[in-house]
């Protein structure tokens, strides 16, 4: 009777037990059941799958690169401020012993459709009447047929070889006297068409073909060359005695001339690199009156050439070594119608913050028959950043009316914002 009892009352355990476990899986799940120390595996949701990548362009650049949405962008803009100083022991020189501001740029620089760019550049010169005034203003386009490239509007003509470089991205303080007396205080600038030609050299050797014509010619607002006028060497010279140093008029051209250059770069090595470059340009000058009283049109073709060498150490460590060779030639020849001038440069940068140069340049003077002046000078530059530097140059030389003469220059350059001129 007992064992009957105790048989039975298993039984009702027995199937409470498995009443409770039906409930647990109906209500929980099968975890419900895991005894103690005991995982029950679960079966987990597959992962997203991972967004589709934006597809490239066709010659595989990024959607965000020129080719693509680069011009839905804000423009970069920047600002560049240049201060001057200078002492001079020649007392016919207006501008020694002073320091000050020189100059203010602007710079606007945007993609606005793909591989076409814009570039405008504002400045204020910082010494006489406050102005602004366009300094180069222009639409690129990056990606012509037949390896070409284009440029449209006003803007620093491909002539010599460092026509296009604003001050701030020069090696030296003041242009040196061979481009000053016979192409520009500063540079030469033009207001129409510019065409470009990549030719398919290969890696090792790189050529382009620069041509241009330009309705309007003029030079950067810097120092005398702001505004043709009609003059005669006698009354030149006279202009001269006044601001008390004879200076050339550089290329002078009244109203349309043309350019072309043609530059090519060769790797020597691992580390070093040739480049020359050829440059020429024709037009017509102001009207010229004659000894007679008459008055005539003549024209005017400037040549150059150019030659670079550089040689890379390791880290920021560069060697240049740079001439060039300019040719002022007057058509009818009137009082020396062929003048020419040369520089040589070395610049040896020992560092990311600091490089030193020697520069020698000699010219001779246009429509100033058997005048000429020459110069060494000493450069160092301290950088603080690509932006931002302070530069003194050491200058011994002769010009006419003078013989010896020395000078000494500071220049401060400070910069915010991209900055996207050529640099060396």
């Amino acid at each position: 009777m007992t064992q009957i009892l105790s048989t039975r009352l298993v039984m009702l355990a027995a199937a409470a037990l498995l009443a409770a476990g039906s409930r647990a899986l109906a209500e929980g799940g099968a975890s419900a059941l895991a005894l103690p120390g005991v995982r029950v595996a679960q079966a987990e949701a597959p992962p997203p799958p991972p967004p589709e990548a934006e597809p490239a362009e066709p010659d595989g650049t990024p959607p965000t690169a020129a080719g693509g949405g680069r011009h839905l962008q804000l423009p970069d803009i920047s600002f560049i401020g240049l201060a001057l100083g200078k002492l001079s022991s020649d007392p016919r020189d207006t501008d020694r012993n002073r320091i000050g501001l020189e100059e203010a740029e602007i710079g606007i620089q945007s993609y606005v459709y793909p591989h076409l760019r814009a570039d405008a550049y504002l400045v204020a010169p910082g010494h006489g009447e406050f102005k602004v005034e366009l300094e180069e203003g222009y639409l690129t386009h990056e990606q012509l047929p037949l390896r070409l490239s284009g440029r449209l509007g006003k803007f620093f003509v491909p002539f010599g070889r460092d026509n296009q470089k604003h001050p701030h991205s020069w090696l030296y303080v003041r242009r040196p006297l061979a481009w000053q007396n016979l192409v520009s205080h500063e540079s030469l600038t033009g207001n129409g068409l510019s065409l470009s030609w990549l030719a398919p050299t290969g890696r090792r050797l790189f050529l382009q073909v620069d041509a241009g014509t330009y309705s309007q010619a003029g030079h950067s607002h810097s120092h005398h060359h702001e505004e043709a006028e009609e003059h005669t060497l006698a009354a030149r010279q006279e202009e001269d005695n006044d601001h008390g140093i004879l200076e050339g008029p550089g290329a002078n051209f009244s109203d349309k001339f043309y350019t072309a250059r043609a530059w090519s770069g060769l790797g020597l090595g691992r580390a070093g690199e040739l480049e020359l470059g050829g440059s020429w340009a024709r037009g017509t000058t102001e009207p010229l009156t004659l000894p007679g009283g008459g008055v005539a049109n003549r024209s005017l073709v400037v040549t150059g050439v150019d030659l670079s060498y550089r040689r890379y150490g390791q880290g920021a460590r560069r060697l240049l070594l740079r001439a060039e060779y300019l040719w002022h030639r007057y058509r009818p020849d009137v009082d020396g119608g062929t003048s020419t001038g040369y520089y040589a440069l070395a610049n040896y940068r020992f560092s990311r913050y600091g490089d030193f140069g020697l520069l020698y340049d000699w010219s001779e003077i246009p429509e100033a028959a058997g005048q000429h002046e020459s110069a060494l000078s000493a450069i160092y530059t301290h950088a603080v950043s690509e932006q931002s530097y302070a530069r003194l140059q050491l200058t011994q030389g002769a010009r006419p009316g003078q013989g010896s003469y020395s000078e000494a220059w500071l220049q401060l350059v400070w910069g915010m914002g991209p900055h996207t001129h050529q640099l060396e």
